[in-house]
């Protein structure tokens, strides 16, 4: 990693880079014809049309099964990385809940959805990341080192959401269709509904209209005891024009909004919402994105796969009080241009991506004293060649970012950074699918809005850096493993799979802000003097005979803060990450018949009790899920009817990435002496049913 100060000639180097990048997206190599992989995916409504991958993989890739989030009537992220090892998702109210990647949490990740980067950071004690799982193709999760082409700030990892096309609902034959669904939970008392129409504009276009509904109460925790926070009214929109290989063109436009009302300002902590001013607070947060991603890959030229990306994101946080409204939002404007050359040095074929990227995000605050405005900026190039020879894949490539950061007190950062990667893989027998794997990379983050929310915290004596100078946050990732995988092992025509890995992060020069608390100030933003260090391994297999498929997946983590001490939800290492005790997930699904399938989840968690001084154990817990999917009719796809029951056992627990502390003063809300956390709901009872025209 090397960074350098500004320069007087820096604005001549990044255009001089920018239009390299731009001249190496389109220039024409000698090339090679070359097969792009093919995938396939099932979703309820039909079978997907085998597509190109949406999403390069790498060794350290995973994919949350599509079709599974709506047998389980998914709502929010907690159920969309229930059975992934590395993420877990706590804080038992909707509003509150964030990603945590191998304990890294999501402020530190790389997210996008349809190339849109999320994240915002409106305010620490509100979720930064708002999903309908119902609208996503394709979710997948990097935990490893990132690849250059992958974007800027991925610091513990990247997750990447795309969603569905007209094209990918139709049935074969089909040229419209429709899809008029209702769902039910009786612990939270959700109830709500989903109505979509999709239609063929002509062979290669396709339109997409979606809405979905949920409306939810006050749920209960194992004790049925009522949870704080978790009523409100979702809504999820998203209209999407979709043209698909017409002559070597694809284009995607789409706008998505989610909304999500009710809850405390202090969505992961409301038995902290008690004083005067926070007690009666009624607030809304939205998150509008507009997306156009065209592609240009001509059947003739393999050498030319031209992509450009370009959105809008906003997110926002609408508080509605006595003494007057405030308003929080984090706005993100953006884009890429990237083209990938494939073609041939003797045996070695090579995919080499080379482009730029660029975000202009904004964050502001509204209030009855004023307006506070602050940007950021980045401005990135990079390139990153994939090869393979033979049974050898070798991944390598290098970015660099440009970065420039103003603050709301008018005092502002600025520099560039570099970030090298490359990973291996090798099969090393012919006969067996066995893959050792490794990879190295670092990942750097210059331009870095602080939460919108604190905005007007900024001090008169305010401090940046040391000397007036603030380094970029950056990450070095590292990782090994092996996976294999065999068939007719067991018994004859079954298949059987392993993998473990290895991992190391430490993300150095963290950027400290303080101002926590109602009269906290923020008067000075400097770099952490120690590493955050995330390290630990995951094991994962899976064995599949017929109709029945059963997975398992274990993960060791351990993370620590700059300090040396276990990371916690609040204190010095809040909105960094969390540490959590290791965790079980057995899943099993089985199609009993053509109409009727069936399966199971075992979530278990172990005790920790390497938490910080002062702050209580973390208890073990087990919960236990069922589902039932059937359809009824002759016509299988017509008529869909799911039955879940979470959390079979009524456990009372909450998730070790969920905020929980020992109340140290009595509050109208909370008891001096007391564990608090936000608890996860009881025994739950779901069922849907889902009508396709």
């Amino acid at each position: 990693m090397d960074t350098l100060p500004p320069l007087l000639l820096k604005k001549q180097r990044i255009l001089s880079l920018s239009l390299l990048a731009t001249a190496c997206a389109v220039v024409t190599p000698l090339a090679f014809s070359h097969d792009a992989k093919q995938a396939s995916l099932t979703l309820p409504e039909q079978t997907v049309k085998a597509q190109q991958q949406v999403f390069e993989d790498s060794p350290h890739t995973h994919h949350v099964d599509a079709e599974r989030l709506q047998k389980t009537m998914a709502k929010g992220l907690r159920d969309v990385f229930v059975t992934e090892p590395s993420v877990q998702v706590g804080s038992g109210s909707r509003n509150g809940q964030k990603i945590m990647l191998r304990g890294v949490e999501d402020l530190n990740l790389n997210i996008q959805i349809d190339g849109a980067r999320q994240g915002a950071n409106t305010f620490h004690h509100q979720g930064r990341v708002q999903v309908d799982p119902y609208l996503y193709k394709q979710i997948s999760v990097d935990t490893g080192p990132a690849a250059a082409d992958v974007g800027p700030g991925a610091l513990g990892g990247s997750v990447r959401f795309a969603t569905v096309d007209a094209q990918d609902l139709l049935r074969p034959g089909q040229t419209s269709g429709a899809r008029l669904g209702a769902q039910f939970e009786d612990k939270t008392r959700t109830h709500g509904g989903i109505a979509s129409a999709y239609t063929l504009l002509n062979d290669s276009t396709g339109l997409l209209g979606y809405v979905r509904t949920l409306d939810s109460g006050t749920s209960k925790d194992g004790k049925g005891h009522r949870i704080e926070s978790t009523d409100g009214d979702n809504r999820s929109y998203l209209f999407k024009l979709s043209m698909l290989e017409q002559d070597g063109h694809s284009l995607r436009i789409a706008a998505e909004r989610n909304t999500n009302s009710g809850g405390t300002l202090r969505a992961n902590m409301p038995w902290q919402t008690g004083n005067d001013i926070q007690a009666d607070d009624d607030q809304e947060a939205f998150r509008d994105t507009v997306t156009v991603n065209h592609r240009y890959q001509p059947t003739s030229q393999p050498f030319i796969d031209l992509e450009t990306s370009l959105y809008h994101n906003v997110s926002r946080l609408e508080l509605y009080r006595d003494q007057g409204d405030e308003t929080y939002e984090t706005r993100s404007l953006g884009g890429s241009v990237r083209n990938t050359w494939r073609f041939a040095l003797g045996p070695i074929q090579h995919a080499l991506v080379t482009g730029f990227d660029h975000f202009h995000d904004r964050g502001s605050r509204w209030d009855s004293q004023g307006h506070y405005d602050e940007r950021a900026l980045n401005h990135g190039v990079f390139i990153q060649n994939r090869m393979q020879w033979g049974p050898v894949r070798l991944s390598v490539g290098g970015r660099g970012d440009f970065y420039d950061t103003n603050y709301a007190n008018g005092v502002g950062s600025k520099g560039e950074v570099y970030s090298p990667n490359a990973t291996f893989e090798w099969d090393p027998l012919s006969n067996i699918d066995l893959t050792l794997f490794a990879g190295y990379g670092e990942s750097a983050r210059g331009a870095k809005l602080n939460q919108a929310g604190w905005l007007q915290k900024y001090s008169s004596d305010f401090r940046l850096g040391k000397n007036g100078h603030l380094k970029p946050e950056y990450a070095q990732q590292r990782q090994l493993g092996v996976r294999w995988h065999d068939m007719s092992v067991l018994t004859p025509g079954d298949h059987l799979g392993l993998s473990f890995m290895m991992y190391n992060t430490h993300i150095r020069d963290y950027q400290i802000v303080p101002g926590e608390g109602m009269k906290g100030v923020t008067d000075h933003i400097r770099n952490a003097p120690g590493a955050v260090r995330s390290h630990g391994y995951e094991l994962a297999g899976h064995w599949g005979l017929n109709d029945v498929l059963l997975s398992m997946a274990y993960s060791h983590n351990v993370v620590r803060n700059w300090n040396g001490q276990p990371m916690d939800t609040s204190g010095e290492s809040a909105r960094v990450g969390v540490s959590t005790g290791d965790r079980l997930v057995l899943d099993a699904n089985w199609t009993l018949t053509p109409a009727l399938n069936a399966g199971y989840t075992l979530v278990a968690v172990k005790r920790l009790n390497d938490v910080p001084v002062g702050r209580p154990d973390k208890p073990g817990y087990g919960v236990h899920n069922l589902r039932v999917g059937w359809s009824p009719l002759a016509d299988q796809d017509r008529f869909q009817v799911n039955f879940v029951v979470e959390n079979l056992f009524d456990k009372h627990y909450a998730d070790h990435v969920t905020a929980r502390t020992v109340q140290t003063k009595n509050t109208a809300t909370a008891v001096a002496g007391q564990h608090y956390a936000n608890w996860e709901p009881g025994r739950t009872f779901k069922v849907s049913a889902d009508w396709f025209f």
